[in-house]
């Protein structure tokens, strides 16, 4: 009787998730197995599924960031993911499907939302975005191309071009989230620079896409097609000196 009562009480205050296994084989209430055992194997499951998912996406991120659609196989993506191709479409309809998710999905910048973050928030996230200098314009500057010039954004950039005709969406997603949202960024700190020195004539998109420009020029064609290897001091220097440029610009009026 002690032993039962000490099973029952095991059985009865453990956490609730808690099974307990009895050496005497005393059945506990068939609800309660009923409400744990089913549940732990429906959640094994669906952390099995996600998994795979996510070894797939991972997998073909990186395939075909580096081959484009057309250079990407099923059967790499697959053997990368440690999974079957047949698994692979167990999952997704087929290789188009596979690539606009992921390629759409990889045209996010999580550094923004579906809107620019206002300039209290900006100014918490980048200490330049408060400087309405020179200085500061050419923190901006850096930041725009250390995202712009890093490996992944060139090799997105190099997938859109080349499949965007098939995929329409993938490069409309890019020119929203990540053109759009950066150039974005500089245009508020533009318009806050011109607020605070009083700069009452500029328009602060249309200097926002000089900026870019300046920035762009003399480097990142040249890197997309590996003429270039981008370093931070190669950053650097480029930064400084499309800042001074721009800042003799602003400062003219």
């Amino acid at each position: 009787m002690a032993l039962y009562w000490a099973e029952y009480y095991n059985a009865r205050f453990l956490d609730e998730e808690t099974v307990v296994v009895d050496s005497t084989k005393i059945s506990y209430p068939t609800r309660r197995r009923a409400q744990l055992k089913p549940a732990t194997k429906h959640t094994s499951k669906a952390a099995m599924i996600a998994e795979k998912e996510s070894a797939i996406v991972l997998a073909a991120r990186e395939h075909f960031l580096r081959d484009g659609f057309a250079g990407a196989s099923m059967d790499g993506i697959a053997k990368s993911a440690g999974v079957s191709v047949k698994t692979i479409y167990s999952h997704f309809a087929g290789k188009e499907e596979l690539f606009s998710k992921v390629m759409i999905a990889a045209c996010t910048d999580h550094l923004l939302s579906e809107e620019l973050p206002s300039d209290d928030v900006l100014v918490q996230r980048f200490a330049w975005f408060r400087a309405a200098n020179r200085h500061g314009l050419a923190e901006a500057g850096r930041e725009y191309l250390r995202h712009l010039m890093s490996e992944e954004q060139l090799a997105l950039y190099r997938v859109v071009t080349q499949d965007a005709g098939r995929f329409p969406e993938l490069g409309r997603q890019y020119q929203k989230n990540i053109a759009r949202g950066r150039m974005g960024i500089l245009a508020a700190y533009l318009r806050s620079v011109s607020r605070k020195k009083g700069w009452v004539k500029r328009d602060a998109a249309k200097d926002a896409a000089l900026y870019e420009a300046l920035l762009r020029t003399g480097i990142y064609e040249e890197a997309l097609h590996g003429l270039l290897t981008v370093t931070p001091d190669v950053i650097d220097k480029h930064a400084q000196s499309s800042a001074k440029t721009m800042w003799n610009l602003l400062s003219a009026d």
